[in-house]
């Protein structure tokens, strides 16, 4: 496409990042499959010239949310870490915070746990995008973990095993919520989570 037809195909007042933000949570509440190129139009605000101009197709659209939700998931993790004391406040926000937000109403749920669910495998061949976001958010984990270890809060001998439980606590919460689970619960998971997670330190 020329960069003539480009600009045709894409008004003034276009806000890319905002109509990204607006189609990553409507594919957080439909499922990939299930939401429709009209329903991105309606949701983004932008016209169907503009969504394919900006990212490509439904299928680029997805993956391009897919990455930003990724992407806001590391930043509220660097965030943490550099405003709360120590890995246990750390993991205390963040964990507290995603049940919160899975309780909600208005929660879109997990995109990453819901299209892992429902795409992993699938025809669309969107493992190698899905492998990737959750290696990034295991990935996340695993430096809280560490910097638990240095803090004397986690024992060293445990730290392999718990980015992965504490990737799989989330993970459960979103099951959980979408099978009618209440905050009370959720945040009874994330106080298990915590003490399991404190449970021989090595008290430095």
């Amino acid at each position: 496409m020329s960069g003539a037809a480009g600009r045709r195909g894409r008004p003034r007042g276009f806000d890319a990042e905002s109509a990204l933000e607006a189609a990553m949570l409507l594919f957080g509440e439909r499922g990939y499959r299930a939401t429709s190129i009209d329903e991105l139009v309606a949701r983004t605000g932008a016209s169907r010239a503009s969504l394919y101009v900006a990212f490509g197709d439904k299928r680029a659209l997805f993956l391009k949310a897919l990455d930003l939700y990724a992407a806001q998931f590391e930043a509220r993790v660097a965030a943490a870490m550099a405003e709360e004391p120590d890995a246990r406040a750390v993991l205390v926000r963040l964990l507290t915070a995603s049940a919160e937000r899975l309780a909600s109403t208005a929660s879109a749920g997990c995109l990453r746990c819901n299209s892992t669910l429902e795409l992993m495998g699938s025809p669309e061949a969107f493992d190698e995008a899905l492998h990737a976001a959750n290696a990034r958010y295991l990935r996340a984990m695993m430096r809280i973990v560490e910097r638990g270890v240095e803090e004397g809060l986690i024992h060293s001998a445990r730290a392999e095993g718990l980015p992965i439980f504490l990737t799989a606590t989330v993970n459960g919460m979103v099951t959980l919520a979408r099978n009618g689970c209440d905050r009370s619960d959720l945040i009874g998971v994330v106080h298990c989570a915590l003490s399991i997670v404190g449970e021989g330190s090595t008290g430095r």
